[in-house]
């Protein structure tokens, strides 16, 4: 059995100096605690900041979409709706380019259709409501990313759908023979 990789960081801040090491959960959990408590102020901005949480959107969007080893988005639910389809589309492109799949997080309408099996003529007319909505933006080449809010809407999005596909998994009763 292979050990899993060890990450080590070490924060130096005026004379205060902290090392952490160990799995990346623990310690992003430890230099958070180490920032909280060094930076008062920081526990306190880091609760009305909107971080996005990547692993959890990779959970959530395992029910509807896919990504190819290019970081290619390839949708599962056809039958949802346009703007769900393109929101959660562009939220595992924008999830691809964090963890370093994807070079960008935008995509072009022609790409999104294919990605959704919707005509590129509905993907436009969808964009653009989307985008008087504040849920896309439009880069200078023309093509589409999610704002800020659709991130966070686009996960309550995904949420949503895993949420339902849980509840109706069918329940598996353990009874116990004596």
């Amino acid at each position: 059995m292979t050990e899993r990789p060890k990450i080590k960081v070490q924060i130096e801040w005026g004379d205060i100096k902290h090392t952490v090491e160990g799995d990346l959960e623990t310690v992003v959990q430890e230099v958070m605690r180490f920032a909280a408590q060094v930076l008062p102020n920081y526990s306190l901005a880091s609760k009305l900041t909107f971080a996005p949480d990547y692993s959890s959107m990779v959970d959530d969007l395992s029910e509807t979409v896919k990504l190819t080893p290019e970081g290619e988005a390839v949708f599962l639910k056809p039958e949802m709706s346009a703007e769900q389809s393109i929101a959660l589309v562009l939220l595992a492109t924008r999830v691809a380019h964090a963890v370093g799949t994807r070079l960008s997080v935008d995509m072009s309408p022609e790409n999104i259709s294919k990605a959704i099996g919707k005509s590129v003529k509905t993907v436009r007319n969808t964009l653009a409501m989307m985008g008087k909505t504040g849920i896309v933006e439009r880069t200078n080449e023309g093509n589409y990313r999610l704002s800020i809010q659709g991130i966070r809407k686009s996960h309550e999005i995904a949420r949503g759908v895993t949420a339902r596909a849980a509840a109706s998994q069918p329940e598996t009763k353990v009874t116990a023979r004596g």
